[in-house]
């Protein structure tokens, strides 16, 4: 159940915001162990997209005994596999992915169930963190447990953006190596990533270890952030907000599907 549970992509105790909800996943996962109609090798997959669906969800933050109990009682007389259908159309239809998901990414709290889901999809997507090849998202999660601003807070604020809720919007934040963040500093997107962009040809590395314009944009699209950042200032932050959390839900999206 651990193994399921970290091969999921939450592989450290801070992505996990509801014990409920991580309970009512280990009963499921002694349920179907014990299911003949469910094939011994896919148990482990329907208990992964089982708890993530409920954490997206928050189907277990609410009234959480009322609703287990519902849905036990469902499962014992429908069979899971009926009843995960029903549950699946009902609460994941494709407005969810393109219009709520969205939306619930538009929150300054680190601990929502979709930022931890979208780092979770990072880790189990093998994602790498900005600027730098082979330090992974699940490496700087493990180590130094620390978000930092891809619109450093201190270049928002001196910009008049001085709300702690907008600057530290989730759709703002990414891992980073302690040393790129450093080097990042307090510039402006289009500033550091000029920096990136130039040691191209001097091939001295200022900003992480990425030496090529492809590299860089794969980089970019791991870390579901919108290509134009590369010439953003503080007057496209709104804008870059709008984009990152939407392609932030995508990235959700093609990882529990």
């Amino acid at each position: 159940f651990i193994l399921a549970i970290k091969g999921a992509g939450f592989k450290s105790s801070k992505l996990l915001n509801s014990m409920m909800t991580l309970d009512f996943a280990y009963y499921l996962f002694l349920r179907l162990s014990d299911d003949s109609s469910i094939p011994k090798n896919q148990v482990k997959r329907y208990v992964q997209k089982w708890f993530v669906l409920s954490t997206l969800t928050g189907r277990y933050i609410g009234s959480p005994e009322t609703v287990m109990s519902r849905d036990i009682r469902n499962i014992e007389e429908k069979g899971f596999l009926t009843f995960f259908c029903e549950i699946e159309r009902s609460v994941l239809p494709d407005t969810f992915w393109e219009v709520t998901l969205p939306q619930n990414l538009e929150t300054s709290s680190v601990n929502s169930p979709a930022f931890n889901v979208f780092l979770a999809a990072q880790i189990n997507m093998n994602k790498n963190s900005l600027f730098m090849h082979g330090t992974m998202i699940s490496d700087l999660l493990n180590i130094s447990g620390d978000v930092h601003h891809i619109f450093p807070k201190a270049y928002l604020k001196a910009n008049g953006v001085t709300a702690k809720s907008r600057y530290n919007q989730v759709a703002n934040y990414t891992y980073l190596d302690t040393q790129v963040n450093k080097a990042i500093s307090d510039d402006a997107p289009a500033e550091y990533f000029s920096t990136v962009m130039k040691q191209f040809a001097s091939r001295t590395a200022e900003i992480g270890n990425i030496m090529d314009m492809e590299s860089l944009n794969a980089n970019i699209a791991e870390n579901a952030i919108p290509s134009e950042i590369v010439n953003m200032t503080v007057a496209d932050y709104d804008d870059f907000l709008y984009k990152r959390r939407r392609l932030m839900a995508r990235m959700i999206e093609e990882y529990y599907k």
